[in-house]
């Protein structure tokens, strides 16, 4: 397993509320599997409980080989690798070191989706115009933004995925 362990993680759906079971019948296969967690209270008409809950609703991180993917395909409770753009999600070892980081805070985590605005500064990551850095002017809620792209002349508007874009910069409170 040395041989992965600089190795991309890759993200796994999986079915609602079967993190844990996909979890444990990975591990028992042999694939390095993560699955960030969090402890949280939890009331019942009886009792306060604190239980252990995936940080990331429905999502697993894995490194696997290549030739295991027909085995974590097939696992229980797994339903595909997330991708954007025809290209599987990935995350690197520091980013898997912040979510390590995470469940050892005493704190509870709330874990929100990014949204995007009209004036955001987005860097365009894929297509003709990659690298160039952008601002939202109007987005349509399809999937489709329309970006002023300043850093060429006149501001061209294009109508670009979502899944081309990077957010420039994220602001943690």
């Amino acid at each position: 397993m040395n041989e992965i362990s600089n190795a991309k993680w890759y993200v796994l759906q999986t079915r609602s509320r079967f993190e844990k079971k996909s979890f444990e019948l990975l591990s028992l296969q042999g694939i390095s599997v993560f699955l960030p967690t969090q402890k949280v209270k939890k009331n019942w008409s009886d009792r306060i409980k604190e239980v252990e809950t995936p940080l990331f609703s429905g999502y697993l991180f894995i490194q696997f080989d290549e030739k295991d993917r027909y085995k974590v395909l097939n696992t229980t409770g797994i339903v595909r690798f997330v991708s954007f753009g025809g290209k599987y999600a990935t995350l690197d070892e520091k980013q898997i070191e912040i979510f390590r980081q995470f469940e050892k805070l005493d704190t509870n985590i709330q874990v929100v989706d990014l949204e995007l605005y009209i004036g955001q500064e987005v860097l365009i990551s894929s297509g003709p115009f990659k690298g160039l850095e952008a601002k939202i002017v109007q987005h349509n809620g399809k999937g489709k933004l329309l970006l002023t792209v300043e850093s060429i002349g006149k501001g061209a508007l294009l109508e670009i995925g979502k899944t081309k874009i990077e957010i420039k910069s994220h602001f943690l409170i």
